[in-house]
C-alpha cells in the first residue's frame, strides 16, 4: 500500500461508517502513524508503507470507523495555540470555549494599571484537561491559578498537561466548590456540564465516548449554574468576576439566574454569533 493508497483506502472505510470529514480524519491518522504533517503525505504519496506502518494505520482507522474521537487516538488537540494532551479522561477542548480565556485575558490586561499586593487568584472550576487554567497562565503568568475537578484521572491528565507546556497551577480534587471553600478569589472561571438530558440523547456518536458528567448539566441544562449563582458570592473578592460558557441557547436563563441572586451580567458571542460566554460581578 503507498501513502495515497492509503489515504484512499482509509478515506473509503471511514465514508462507509458515516464518518463526517472522512478524508481529513484519514489523512490525520495516516500523518500520526507515520509522525509528518499532512502536507509531508502529498509530497511523499508514492513512497510503499511498511508492513507494521500499513498495521498501525488499519488499527487507528477501524478504532475512527467505531467512532471513537479523533483526538482521542491522536492523543492531541490543539486549544489557544498549544497542544493538550487528550484521552478518555477528559472531554476534548473545543474551539468555542477560547472565547472564554479572551474574554478573560481582555479584563486582566484592562486592570494591569492597578496596583497589587498580590498575584490575581484565580480558579478553573471542572478544569477536565486543564485547558483553560493552563492556557490563562500561559498567556498571563501573573496569577495564582488553580483548577478543580471532581475526577482524579482527569487531574492526572490536567497535571501532565502543565508539567508539559511549563505552567504552575495548583489542582484540587472535589465537588464543585468544596476544594476552594473559605477563599476569595478574583475570578471564577468555568466550562460547566452544560447539556440537558434531552440533548444528550440526540448527541453524535462520538460525545458518548467523552466523559457523561463533562456534558450533563441537569434535567434542563442548568443545574450548575444555579449552584454557581447560589454558592459564589461568598467566594468572591468585592471586585470579583465569574466567566461561565454556556449552551447557545442558554444565555437568558443564565442571567436570570444570576441576576435574582444580585449579579449583573454581560453575554457575548461566539464567531458563528452564538450566545456563548457570560460575566457576572
Amino acid at each position: 500500500m503507498t501513502v495515497l493508497e492509503g489515504m484512499h483506502w482509509g478515506e473509503a472505510r471511514l465514508l462507509e461508517k458515516g464518518i463526517d470529514n472522512a478524508r481529513f480524519d484519514a489523512d490525520l491518522l495516516l500523518a500520526g502513524v507515520l509522525d509528518v504533517s499532512r502536507d509531508r503525505l502529498y509530497l511523499d504519496r508514492d513512497l510503499n508503507l511498511s508492513g507494521q506502518e500499513e498495521a498501525d494505520y488499519r488499527g487507528v482507522i477501524l478504532r475512527r470507523a467505531e467512532h471513537e474521537p479523533l483526538q482521542y487516538i491522536l492523543k492531541s488537540q490543539d486549544f489557544m495555540g498549544l497542544s493538550f494532551c487528550v484521552d478518555e479522561r477528559v472531554l476534548i477542548p473545543r474551539a468555542d470555549s477560547e472565547l472564554l480565556v479572551e474574554k478573560w485575558l481582555e479584563l486582566v490586561r484592562l486592570e494591569d494599571g492597578q496596583e497589587r499586593d498580590q498575584l490575581i487568584k484565580v480558579v478553573d472550576l471542572c478544569t477536565g484537561s486543564g485547558a483553560l487554567a493552563i492556557s490563562m497562565a500561559h498567556y498571563y503568568p501573573k496569577v495564582e491559578m488553580v483548577g478543580t475537578d471532581l475526577s482524579h484521572d482527569a487531574l492526572d491528565v490536567a497535571r501532565e498537561n502543565a508539567r508539559r507546556l511549563g505552567v504552575s497551577v495548583q489542582w484540587r480534587q472535589g465537588d464543585f466548590v468544596r476544594p476552594i471553600q473559605g477563599e476569595r478569589w478574583d475570578y471564577i472561571i468555568t466550562n460547566p456540564p452544560y447539556v440537558s438530558a434531552e440533548e444528550y440523547c440526540q448527541c453524535a456518536p462520538e460525545i458518548f465516548r467523552e466523559p457523561s458528567i463533562a456534558f450533563l448539566g441537569g434535567q434542563d441544562g442548568l443545574d450548575f449554574y444555579r449552584k454557581l449563582a447560589e454558592e459564589t458570592r461568598v467566594l468572591l473578592n468585592s471586585q470579583g468576576k465569574v466567566l461561565m460558557e454556556i449552551g447557545w441557547q442558554q444565555a437568558n436563563s443564565v442571567c436570570e439566574i444570576f441576576r435574582m441572586r444580585g449579579f449583573e451580567t454581560q453575554v457575548f458571542s461566539d464567531l458563528a454569533g452564538h450566545d456563548r460566554v457570560i460575566i457576572a460581578r
